[in-house]
């Protein structure tokens, strides 16, 4: 491919999320830095008519090289996985790109284009009881086929890139690490502190909310000093357990549900601490959004956290109400501790960034293209 020919990219955006999770906040924030990264790169959108926060991507002079195409899959998973696997494929087809770039393990296997495939995580293999045993079976089933199918997988961390050769087999020289970035840094001044911990994420078995309210709950220390536990997060497949621990003794509990992106910016920047004891996590990109709004973090030390956390929070082992329970009550009274955390927390930053993401994406989307 000559340096001045243009590189047309097909981007398959298409899932079940009207309010933007995980694959749609990487897009979000990856596509406009693949725009800066290759003046001759242009981007076909493809997503589905409840997926409305495409078009609020920030461009500056790239906007007629993102175009959008809105197509109308089936909404229940498992015959939109028929039609991601059949449908798709005929208009990507059609519409001849030079190379089509999947933002998650989707099946593609009558694409005629070369392909690129983000791998956020394998937890389907790992974690089944995220999913329920008779999907997880399914994803696992079709995960192998997809990943195959690709001529390069792009995983967000070396532990989701480990994961992926050892249960899909793919070769290692197909496999590409690149890291997601993280937000720019915001200052929180002292008085915005509150006594607050806070956990952001879907109400999923594997999130270890369970363990984070036992330990809030049984903290004699954080119940006569004031604290509050902040939950937010959309119901999942642990609602219904959450519920039960809720039940009784927490009145200084809060299950906030879904809120606005300026609501939870507030949190963040008034938290004393953010804590994700979740075990099952491919990147975790909360936990750097946390350290970008000056939230001391703790995490489980479990799959993908410690790569992001590094030195800059307290890892505790996944499950362990008691360890966690002397983190939480360590960053309450000790003042020193906090400061030094956060500052830890925004030299972290540094480490992720999605300019190199959005450069290291276009150069390997320009290379499977040739």
């Amino acid at each position: 491919m000559s340096a001045n020919k243009s590189l047309r990219v097909l981007i398959n955006a298409i899932n079940d999320n009207a309010v933007p999770r995980g694959p749609d906040r990487y897009l979000l924030e990856l596509i406009p830095h693949l725009l800066a990264a290759n003046t001759a790169l242009e981007i076909d959108l493809v997503h589905a008519p409840w997926q409305q926060c495409f078009k609020e991507i920030s461009l500056s002079n790239s906007n007629q090289r993102l175009r959008f195409h809105c197509l109308a899959p089936p909404r229940g998973p498992a015959i939109r996985l028929l039609w991601q696997a059949s449908i798709f494929p005929r208009f990507a087809n059609a519409m001849q790109p030079d190379v089509t770039f999947l933002p998650n393990l989707i099946w593609t296997p009558r694409l005629r284009s070369p392909c690129v495939m983000t791998g956020h995580d394998f937890l389907q293999f790992r974690a089944p009881e995220k999913f329920g045993r008779t999907k997880s079976a399914l994803l696992r089933w079709v995960i192998k086929r997809a990943v195959r199918r690709c001529d390069r997988l792009l995983a967000v961390s070396t532990f989701t890139a480990a994961d992926a050769r050892r249960y899909t087999g793919i070769p290692d020289d197909h496999i590409v690490t690149i890291l997601e970035g993280g937000p720019a840094a915001k200052e929180r001044s002292k008085k915005q502190a509150a006594h607050t911990f806070l956990f952001v994420g879907k109400l999923e078995r594997t999130k270890g909310i369970e363990t984070l309210i036992a330990a809030f709950k049984t903290s004699d220390i954080l119940q006569n000093a004031g604290y509050r536990l902040q939950i937010v997060g959309p119901d999942g497949n642990a609602s219904e357990q959450v519920s039960d621990c809720l039940k009784t003794g927490a009145s200084n509990i809060d299950r906030l549900g879904f809120i606005s992106e300026a609501d939870l910016e507030q949190l963040y920047l008034t938290c004393r601490s953010f804590v994700f004891p979740s075990f099952a996590e491919g990147f975790g990109l909360v936990l750097l959004e946390a350290m970008a709004r000056g939230a001391p973090v703790i995490a489980a030390d479990a799959t993908s956290l410690p790569e992001v956390v590094g030195e800059a929070g307290i890892l505790v082992p996944p499950g362990d109400v008691d360890a966690l329970r002397t983190a939480m009550e360590r960053l309450a009274l000790e003042d020193a501790l906090f400061e030094q955390l956060q500052s830890a927390g925004y030299a972290r930053l540094a480490n992720f960034s999605w300019v190199k993401a959005g450069a290291e994406t276009a150069a390997l989307l320009k290379q499977v293209a040739r």
